[in-house]
C-alpha cells in the first residue's frame, strides 16, 4: 500500500515540478532553457537519495524511494530526452521501454538467486554510495562554474530545484497524510541536487557538454546547504 501512495506522490510531484519549470525558468539561448529546466524536474534521486534513505530509514526507504526513481526513470527516458534534444515531443515506447534503469528493474523484479550468488551482488550493491561521489567529484573537478552561475536562470532553477520543489513536495506529501517513512524518503528523493544524467544527454545529443556537467556540480555543491535544511524540517513536521 505505501509503496504505491508514495509512487502517486512521485506522480503529482513530478506534474508540479514540469509545471513550474515551464512556467517560471526564462532564458533566451534555448538551449540553456532547456538544461535549466531538465535540472529543476529531475532530482539525483538514484545514486545520491539511495544512500541517504538506507541510512535514515534502512531498507524499507530504499524501497519508498523505488517507487520515485520508477517515475523518474520513465520521465527521463521521454521528457527528459526530448529536453536535452531539443525541438517537438516525440513519444517512443523503444526509449521508454528499453533503457538501462528499466531493463535492471524488469530483470531484478523477477530473479531468484541462491544466496551463493545474491552474496557477491549484495557487495557489488554496497557500491553505490561512493562510486556516484567519484562521479560526484569528477563533475566537480571539470565545472566551469563562472558560466554555470551566469544569469539570473541558473539561480532560479537552482531555487527550484533545492528549495522550492522540495518544499512542495514536503506539502503534497502532508496534503496526502503519508506515512512518515514514505514521506521522508520522498521528500530524500526530490530535495536532491540535479539528476547526473543531464550531462550523459548532453554528451550523447552532441549538446553542450561542459554547461550540463557544470550545472549540476554546482548546485550539487549547495545542495549540502540545502538538503540538511530541508530534511530536517521535514523529520520536524512528520
Amino acid at each position: 500500500h505505501n509503496f504505491w501512495v508514495a509512487l502517486l506522490a512521485a506522480l503529482v510531484i513530478h506534474g508540479i515540478n514540469i509545471l513550474v519549470s515551464e512556467l517560471v525558468i526564462r532564458d533566451r539561448d534555448p538551449m540553456r532553457k532547456s538544461f535549466f529546466r531538465f535540472s529543476a524536474i529531475f532530482s539525483n534521486c538514484g545514486f545520491m537519495a539511495v544512500p541517504l534513505q538506507t541510512a535514515i530509514l534502512g531498507s524499507l526507504g530504499v524501497f519508498y524511494g523505488s517507487a520515485y526513481l520508477l517515475v523518474f526513470t520513465v520521465l527521463t527516458w521521454t521528457l527528459g530526452i526530448q529536453l536535452v534534444k531539443g525541438g517537438k515531443m516525440a513519444f517512443s515506447w523503444r526509449t521508454l521501454l528499453m533503457n538501462p534503469g528499466v531493463i535492471g528493474v524488469a530483470i531484478a523484479m523477477v530473479l531468484s538467486l541462491p544466496e551463493i550468488i545474491l552474496s557477491p551482488i549484495t557487495y557489488l550493491s554496497d557500491m553505490n554510495t561512493p562510486l556516484p561521489m567519484v562521479v560526484i567529484g569528477y563533475q566537480l573537478s571539470q565545472a566551469d562554474f563562472r558560466r554555470a552561475l551566469h544569469g539570473a536562470s541558473f539561480w532560479v532553477s537552482a531555487a527550484l530545484r533545492l528549495v522550492i520543489l522540495p518544499l512542495l513536495a514536503l506539502g503534497v506529501c502532508m496534503l496526502m497524510r503519508l506515512d512518515s517513512g514514505v514521506t521522508l524518503a520522498v521528500v530524500i528523493a526530490a530535495s536532491t541536487p540535479p539528476a547526473a544524467l543531464l550531462g550523459m544527454f548532453a554528451a550523447k545529443f552532441d549538446r553542450d557538454v561542459s554547461l550540463a556537467p557544470s550545472l549540476v556540480a554546482v548546485q550539487t555543491l549547495l545542495s549540502m546547504i540545502t538538503m540538511p535544511m530541508v530534511l530536517g524540517l521535514a523529520k520536524f513536521l512528520v
